[in-house]
């Protein structure tokens, strides 16, 4: 009898071993697409192969972070904005302590003019990235498309102080001044932004402030 209990048992740990063999097998093969899909899109810029690579990783790994990571970003190259949501919502998933993921998301709703959900994950990112001069301007941005320009000014003022030489800071915080009658602070926005190097500078300071950028 105990000669059957021991035979069990060793049936029972070679079956367990091999199950682990198996799952750390499959894992690394997930690991294998992905890294081939990297490959193709950084030296072959083949974005459609890199997405079937990491296609085939999550097949393998569904939890596999690195490939939902690189194929939301595949997918922004292709414009596949809707597939860049879905990736990212399944990283937030998988670990909602990946704040790329959700400054990542906040990009694609953007794109998708989902301008309250984009906000809303821009929320999330900047808490726990406050220095982030992307991000300001990106909330920026959405907050203007909805017309809350005081909120806007309020995000590209951040972005200014933490970027000193942002052309679309100046420029996008002189658009918000104007849309409120804020005509001194808009053209001296402007009249910055045209110092660094905006084009169309004079045109805005010729409507709104009567003058160019060179002061004629």
């Amino acid at each position: 009898m105990n000669h059957v209990k021991q035979f069990s048992y060793i049936i029972l740990l070679l079956t367990f071993t091999s199950l682990l063999l198996s799952y750390n097998s499959l894992a690394q093969t997930a690991e294998q697409y992905n890294e081939r899909g990297v490959a193709k899109g950084s030296s072959k810029s083949d974005w459609q192969g890199a997405i079937a690579d990491y296609s085939k990783a999550i097949e393998l790994d569904p939890n596999y972070i690195p490939a939902y990571m690189n194929r939301a970003f595949a997918r922004n190259i292709t414009e596949n904005y809707k597939g860049v949501v879905a990736d990212y919502t399944k990283v937030i998933e998988l670990d909602p302590n990946l704040y790329a993921a959700y400054y990542g998301r906040a990009l694609a709703y953007g794109k998708l003019k989902k301008y309250k959900e984009e906000i809303a994950d821009l929320d999330i990112y900047l808490k726990h990235d406050p220095k982030s001069f992307f991000g300001f301007l990106a909330r920026g941005d959405a907050k203007m498309v909805l017309g809350n320009y005081e909120g806007a000014i309020e995000d590209y003022t951040i972005n200014i102080e933490l970027d000193s030489i942002s052309v679309t800071g100046y420029r996008n915080r002189a658009v918000a001044e104007f849309k409120l009658d804020q005509i001194e602070a808009g053209c001296k926005d402007m009249t910055k932004a045209g110092e660094l190097g905006f084009v169309l500078a004079d045109d805005y300071l010729k409507k709104y402030c009567n003058k160019s950028e060179s002061g004629n």
